[in-house]
């Protein structure tokens, strides 16, 4: 694999400059195009907010078993080390190429990125995770972020 771009995203103006330069072209080198990214991090983004799909009781288990034991070193380590590539994702937040263009799937992002932004109610407790803070489920985010949006290489920077 080529090499990925080195993203840590710290605030959501560098996430929104991030996206528009990748809207002027990319390259990726992963098995996601922009929109698949920006669709399913969307979901991802809407979680804390709406609340975490239900998962079948095998999982419910597996993750309270994980949540109770090990749920916050992981969490600790990906808000300092970031995500790792390959873990499995729940696959209604997996897209195919086709199902949208690139700048509809950014701007349906950039509106949920406002609301997360202006957020004043209670974040869902994460399925791995348990209960957490807006800022540490805002660190939490921009990990994700940081760990998708790696895999494309803008073509052009902006002139800001």
């Amino acid at each position: 694999m080529e090499q990925l771009r080195s993203l840590k995203f710290t605030d959501w103006e560098g996430v929104e400059s991030d996206l528009q330069n990748l809207l002027k072209g990319y390259q990726f080198h992963g098995k996601w195009n922009l929109a698949q990214m920006t669709l399913h991090l969307n979901d991802w983004m809407q979680f804390p907010m709406n609340g975490f799909p239900k998962i079948i009781l095998p999982m419910r288990v597996m993750f309270a078993v994980i949540r109770n034991t090990a749920g916050k070193s992981m969490l600790r380590r990906i808000l300092s080390d970031g995500f790792k590539a390959g873990n499995p994702t729940f696959p209604a937040t997996v897209y195919e190429a086709s199902e949208t263009e690139d700048v509809e799937a950014v701007d349906k992002l950039l509106q949920t990125i406002i609301r997360f932004r202006n957020y004043q109610g209670e974040i869902h407790p994460s399925p791995l995770f348990g209960h957490m803070s807006y800022a540490t489920a805002e660190q939490l985010q921009l990990a994700h972020f940081s760990h998708h949006l790696r895999f494309l290489v803008p073509t052009q920077r902006s002139e800001d």
